[in-house]
Order: structure tokens, then C-alpha cells, then sequence
């Protein structure tokens, strides 16, 4: 005897995920022209010019001026990398890695750290004007660096890779069971 509240057919839905990338190194300068790619040049134009700035104090030796060497130059290290990354497509022939992940920790971090090291550097700005256009340009650098986090952030949760496309096919089949 058949039990009313079991069906006597169900549908069952398949979803493939095709990740869709080229694996060879090529140069490509269209990221170049995409919103990342001017957050990342900014970030590093902003961040170079902050070391400049604070460089040619003639202070710059002091310990308190470490820190802002130190933040801008591992900053202008890493997004120089990444843009490099982004441009001969590195990061899309190792897709697997997670690289949107570990630039939106990298984008979290530094708007921190540079809010840190800015403060110290608002505490000189009377010493001399260099102080103060580094700490102009940190702060640019942070909000660059926050505004590319906010941006990874919503990349991720939409499940999209650093570069490539992802291709998503659904596939429904259905099957009859005789009970």
C-alpha cells in the first residue's frame, strides 16, 4: 500500500560549475582600465608618494619615521606585485589559490596600519611641511586600501575568482520511481 504523503515522482536539480581560464602568461593592460586596476595604481602612487614626502623631512632619520617607511614600502611592494600579477595574468593561471581573499586581508590591514602610522606622523607636522603631505597621502593610501577591501569583500560574496570567468550550467533531470 502507498503511503499518501510519499511522492511518486522527485526532480532532481545538478549544478556544474565550469571555471573558464586561459593558463598561459600573456601581457593584457585592459586590467589596467577596470576600477581595481585605478585603486591599485592609486594605491601605489599614493603610498610611494607618502615615503617620498616623509623621506625628505630632515628629520627622516628619527625611529618615529620607521614606521611610516616600513607600512609604505611592504604596501608599494605588494600591490606592485599584484599589479604585475594582474597584468601578465599570474593570478588567473593559479586560480585556486585564493587571491581575492588574501588581497581583502591585505586591504583591511592597511588602512589600519596606515591610520597608525599617519597619526604619528600628524604628531611632527609642526617640525616640518614634509609631515604633512605624507600624512595628506596616507590617508589617500587608506582610503584607497578600504575602498579596495569594501570591494573584494563584495567579490567574494558573490563567489567570483580574482580573474577568468566562472561559468555556471544548470542541469535538471527528472526521474520517474514506481513504489
Amino acid at each position: 500500500m502507498a503511503d499518501p504523503g510519499f511522492p511518486s515522482q522527485h526532480t532532481t536539480t545538478t549544478t556544474v560549475t565550469n571555471t573558464e581560464i586561459i593558463s598561459n602568461l600573456r601581457y593584457d593592460n585592459a586590467y589596467l582600465y577596470t576600477l581595481e586596476g585605478k585603486l591599485k595604481i592609486a594605491q601605489i602612487v599614493f603610498v610611494l608618494l607618502s615615503l617620498i614626502a616623509v623621506s625628505f623631512s630632515t628629520y627622516s632619520m628619527w625611529y618615529q619615521n620607521s614606521a611610516v617607511t616600513s607600512i609604505s614600502m611592504f604596501g608599494f611592494w605588494f600591490s606592485l606585485f599584484m599589479l604585475v600579477f594582474y597584468i601578465f595574468h599570474v593570478v588567473e593561471c593559479f586560480y585556486k589559490i585564493p587571491w581575492l581573499k588574501i588581497e581583502m586581508i591585505f586591504d583591511v590591514c592597511w588602512p589600519i596600519l596606515y591610520i597608525l602610522s599617519a597619526s604619528s606622523a600628524a604628531a611632527y607636522t609642526g617640525l616640518h611641511f614634509s609631515y604633512m603631505i605624507s600624512l595628506l597621502f596616507g590617508f589617500a593610501a587608506m582610503f584607497a586600501y578600504g575602498y579596495d577591501a569594501l570591494l573584494k569583500y563584495q567579490a567574494i560574496q558573490r563567489g567570483e575568482i580574482a580573474q577568468g570567468n566562472i561559468a555556471v550550467h544548470k542541469q535538471t533531470t527528472t526521474s520517474t520511481a514506481t513504489y
